[in-house]
């Protein structure tokens, strides 16, 4: 359960803080005046940042690889995008990094670390970018290629961006693409990750016709769902696990009864009800659960607090492109640890009611018979 709270947190974080809660893309191709789109988004009362920038999927070469490989080219201004994603964790004095060309000087680009693996590059080498010509009209297939200076490589600890992500200044993507908007992509931070599906509403109101608004729950829902159903899944598997080991309690409690049945009668004798019994009886099952539920749950929280700060579960690139990070923290989460608890001492407790209960129903005469 840990673990699984752990990945979907990591995934939720990395997503969030490289991109903003809410987006919302034109129709008809590009925003030729963000600034008008911006004063009305924020005049949404959740609104706290708003960013305009160009995204271009394309080609990066080098060098030491000039058959390329696939890259995703996301236009900034660096000062607007610190309102809206997290850029200065990975990203720090982005305005001094992504520079424009001018004085002899080529451009600056930042790429992910896996994309720097790929291509061979270190900080002040030259790349290649190519992407698609969006000029209004333009139906050759010819790409538009530009040379970038890499100013910064950067670390992301999530596995599609750091392989593939390439950050510039938006007007030298856009000189690049010939994209005769402005951007095409508003990025919009809210006051909370929460309710983002109320405040997309809002933005969609305050906006109007002629956009699509999407938030950051609807554009990976597929992963989330999956992850969820991973995670009940495995609460079921837990489930049956605690549910088989009670038969070990209920095995001692039976044999304990059929042991102390003699002292059961003399008991009864003396005036002891037979509810006595079965009171003793349920309180020592509740007992041998209860030490093995508290000994479970330190066990278990000592092997997540290690994990995480060994970085146990650290993956090189090649199966971090599978599991989308690249380092799984375990995440010790109250309601799941008080869920499993609850489960556990449920199950326990009816474990070992069968036994007290027939501990409560000895018959006296029989537990006697041959003393």
């Amino acid at each position: 359960m840990g673990l699984l709270s752990g990945y979907r947190r990591e995934i939720r974080e990395k997503l969030i803080g490289a991109n903003a809660e809410v987006v919302v893309f034109s129709l008809s191709g590009g925003f030729p005046d963000p600034q008008a789109i911006e004063k009305r988004i924020r005049a949404v009362s959740r609104v706290r940042a708003v960013a305009a920038v160009i995204y271009q999927p394309g080609v990066a070469t080098s060098a030491a690889t000039p058959d390329g490989t696939d890259a995703h080219l996301k236009g900034i201004d660096a000062e607007a995008e610190r309102g809206v994603s997290e850029i200065d964790l990975y990203l720090p004095h982005a305005e001094k990094l992504l520079t424009r060309s001018g004085d002899g000087q080529l451009p600056g680009a930042a790429i992910g670390t896996e994309l720097a693996r790929r291509l061979d590059v270190k900080e002040g080498d030259i790349i290649g970018l190519s992407v698609a010509d969006r000029a209004p009209g333009q139906r050759s297939l010819a790409p538009r290629n530009g040379r970038f200076r890499v100013a910064r490589i950067f670390r992301t600890n999530f596995a599609e961006y750091d392989a593939e992500w390439v950050f510039v200044d938006r007007e030298e993507l856009r000189s690049l693409s010939h994209l005769a908007a402005a951007a095409d992509v508003v990025e919009i931070k809210l006051d909370t990750i929460d309710r983002t599906e109320e405040a997309a509403s809002a933005i969609t109101k305050a906006v109007g016709s002629g956009y699509e608004v999407v938030d950051w729950r609807t554009m990976n829902s597929g992963l989330f769902s999956a992850l969820a159903i991973q995670q009940t899944t495995l609460f079921l598997v837990i489930g049956l696990i605690v549910a088989v080991s009670t038969f070990n309690i209920v095995a001692t409690l039976v044999m304990t009864v059929q042991e102390k049945k003699r002292d059961i009668g003399v008991l009864s004798v003396m005036g002891a009800q037979p509810s006595f019994a079965s009171r003793v009886f349920l309180w020592l099952g509740c007992l041998l659960g209860g030490v093995g539920i508290l000994a479970g749950v330190a066990f278990g929280w000592f092997v997540c607090v290690t994990a995480t700060a060994t970085r146990l579960l650290s993956f090189p690139p090649g199966v971090a492109e599978i599991y989308f990070v690249s380092f799984i923290p375990f995440l010790v989460r109250l309601r799941d640890i008080a869920a499993i608890v609850g489960f556990a001492a449920a199950v326990i407790l009816l474990a070992s009611w069968v036994p007290a209960r027939q501990a409560g129903r000895t018959n006296i005469a029989d537990a006697l018979r041959y003393e």
